[in-house]
């Protein structure tokens, strides 16, 4: 695994598109702000509205991208990690505003996620309409808005050029030593673009000497200056592409990869993709449709999406009573984290007779450790699952790979499963297609089983943090009653119920309960409170009539 920030990004970046262009497939994950918790959603249009405008709320922390190339030896991979530490652009007149939920702070900070890395070396990104504004609003010609650290740091170095240029000849030359806090306020390009639009008579350079950033500052002649600056145009260009960052390993992959990706639970990973790198995210999912085939030309594919349509082939009614065998904790679920300890087991060896070989080439943080819910762990996990699961389907399904001299073992099992491309996972429908013929259809699931959950202080509940606990046992949805104390968890599977009712009995925080329409409706309590109401003044009123 390798950890990319903002110190080493150019450094990397020909290494990891020359990487990316010898692939056979990538896996990507992200890591973000917040946690999306309004999940009672009834159709796609509802459900891209919502998401949509949940991830225009949030930022990018972390995205995670694990690059599978085969190797000489058939059913053998390498896999190269990166997790990119990301940061948004901060500049004048861009200035993102997002939220930080302290639920998926503490989440992130469980698993040992480096905020200091994130928001002091992060690598920038912007998107194409962000980078329009920058281009129309700080055109070389223009004045560029400053923010107030900046005005004072360029005030006090304007101070020291004034000091100077008094006693200064034609072709002397100073220097000034950029100091940590001075590098952090000001990029090169606006610290020499200030100077110059203020002096008409010096010329500035910036170079490092002996790791120490230092401003050279020439005095030279009014006619040498208007020379320079006709031939000094690209200064911007180049600064611009500076603010792009990440953004730019994203266009290259949009303009020039035509294999496969794959993720885990995926949509939303790709709309914050889409609006943080891309473009803003279009009104309506029909427009985000159009554009996403349009701009990406590549398979995508979901492996929880994936792991859902071959469950019949994962956990067979012959292995599944012997799945206890091979793994510590009996789990049909298909999260990404069961999963891959499935996928990964005995179990899964007994299944096969042709397994994936994938080997880790990058540093030996992941060979020893485990670490789960950082990007590049994740997307790593998600390309394992997606290797495993496409092996087991061709050999499930059709008894045998045939070997081809001119196809490799990846390609065959890859064909097999074109079926699935591009769609993602949905609880309230078969799935979310992005496939240019594919119909949305429009079906419910319907969901039998329904918890109700409650503290037993009758408090009100985090919902967040109901997800983080509950969302590894089934796929289910979760709505929440108006005052915020009752959660009513819905469901397909019988045995997650039971499961839940299990591991929460007796529990001293959370009181978990089968739905009862006499107990817990809100009709059949109002209609019993509305009927005492009429009960009790038919009695008053014939009691007084009697009296009278």
């Amino acid at each position: 695994m390798c950890e990319v920030t903002s110190s080493n990004f150019l450094e990397l970046f020909p290494l990891i598109i020359e990487q990316i262009d010898k692939s056979c497939f990538l896996a990507i994950d992200t890591e973000f702000s917040s946690i999306d918790t309004n999940l009672s959603i009834k159709t796609i249009k509802e459900f891209y509205k919502q998401r949509s405008n949940f991830v225009k709320q949030i930022t990018i922390f972390q995205f995670g991208l694990a690059i599978f190339s085969t190797t000489s030896i058939q059913h053998k991979y390498h896999v190269t990690i990166y997790n990119f530490y990301l940061n948004p652009t901060s500049i004048n007149p861009i200035d993102v505003k997002y939220i930080i939920q302290s639920s998926s702070i503490k989440f992130l900070a469980e698993y040992k996620f480096d905020f200091n890395k994130c928001f002091y070396s992060g690598i920038s990104f912007i998107n194409q309409t962000q980078e329009n504004i920058l281009l129309n609003q700080n055109q070389p010609d223009k004045n560029y808005s400053l923010s107030i650290n900046e005005r004072q740091y360029l005030n006090i170095l304007f101070e020291k050029i004034n000091q100077w240029l008094i006693t200064a000849h034609l072709g002397d030359k100073i220097q000034y030593e950029l100091n940590n806090n001075e590098k952090d306020i000001l990029n090169d390009y606006l610290i020499h673009s200030e100077i110059r639009r203020c002096f008409k008579t010096i010329w500035t350079n910036i170079q490092m000497v002996e790791q120490k950033k230092i401003l050279f500052i020439e005095h030279i002649t009014k006619e040498i200056y208007e020379e320079r600056m006709e031939n000094n145009n690209d200064d911007f260009y180049l600064f611009i592409q500076s603010l792009i960052g990440f953004t730019k390993l994203i266009r290259y992959i949009r303009d020039n990869y035509r294999k496969t990706i794959v993720g885990h639970n995926c949509f939303l990973d790709w709309l914050i993709i889409y609006d943080k790198f891309i473009d803003n995210l279009p009104l309506k999912f029909e427009e985000f449709h159009t554009l996403m085939n349009k701009n990406f030309l590549f398979s995508m594919f979901d492996t929880k999406y994936l792991a859902l349509e071959m469950k019949q082939y994962l956990f067979t009614r012959q292995n599944r009573s012997n799945i206890s065998n091979y793994v510590e904790t009996l789990s049909m679920s298909t999260s990404l984290s069961s999963l891959y300890d499935l996928l990964i087991s005995k179990y899964y060896e007994n299944l096969v007779f042709l397994k994936p070989i994938i080997e880790i080439t990058s540093t030996d943080r992941y060979k020893n450790e485990v670490w789960k819910h950082e990007a590049g762990y994740d997307a790593y996990m998600s390309g394992i699952v997606f290797l495993k699961l496409i092996y087991l389907y061709k050999q499930k399904k059709f008894n045998k790979i045939e070997f081809n001299e001119h196809q490799s073992i990846f390609d065959i099992c890859l064909n097999e499963i074109q079926l699935y491309k591009n769609r993602f996972y949905a609880i309230f429908i078969p799935y979310i297609s992005l496939n240019r013929y594919d119909i949305n259809k429009k079906y419910k699931k319907k969901l039998q089983q329904c918890l109700v959950l409650e503290k037993h202080n009758k408090e009100q509940l985090d919902m967040s943090d109901i997800i983080s606990h509950f969302n590894s046992y089934c796929s289910m949805e979760y709505e929440i009653n108006r005052n915020l104390n009752k959660i009513y968890l819905l469901f397909q599977s019988e045995q997650c119920q039971r499961r839940i009712l299990k591991d929460y009995l007796n529990h001293p925080l959370y009181k978990i309960e089968k739905f009862h329409w006499f107990k817990h409706s809100l009709f059949i309590q109002y209609s019993f409170a509305i009927s005492s109401i009429v009960l009790t003044g038919i009695c008053i009123s014939f009691l007084v009539k009697r009296r009278m």
